[in-house]
């Protein structure tokens, strides 16, 4: 099952920021040579804005963004908490989850439905523990 990440409002006036301040030197002084810096950042955003996912398939949770790829098994994780922690994540939310598994290992993701993405989780691996409906 595939779960798109939740994107913050104040998101899309920062991509559309970046979009203008990147685009604009090409268009208002005709500067065609930013273009070779614009275009792959532009690129970039637009990979993460639309490879930012989570899949629960079989056994495993895997966690997509642009170049991130991470394989995490079900059966490792030990907590889901929410979080609200700004670090670099597969996230493009700031309201998260953070998933514990291994033995010191952590991802902060942020599914569009947290409650449906939980509940598979612990179908699955009914051991974990959740504090986030508390």
């Amino acid at each position: 099952m595939k779960f798109p990440s939740k994107k913050d409002w104040w998101m899309y006036p920062i991509f559309l920021g970046i979009f203008l301040a990147v685009l604009s030197p090409a268009v208002m002084d005709k500067d065609f040579a930013s273009l070779w810096v614009g275009i792959p950042v532009i690129c970039l955003l637009l990979w993460v804005w639309f490879t930012t996912y989570y899949v629960i398939e079989d056994k495993t949770l895997i966690v997509r963004s642009a170049f991130i790829h991470k394989t995490i098994s079900i059966y490792d994780i030990k907590s889901i908490d929410r979080s609200f922690n700004p670090l670099s994540s597969p996230a493009l939310s700031l309201d998260r989850l953070k998933i514990q598994y291994g033995i010191h290992h952590t991802v902060l993701i942020s599914p569009l439905n947290r409650e449906d993405f939980i509940e598979e989780l612990l179908k699955l691996n009914p051991s974990i523990r959740s504090s986030v409906n508390e």
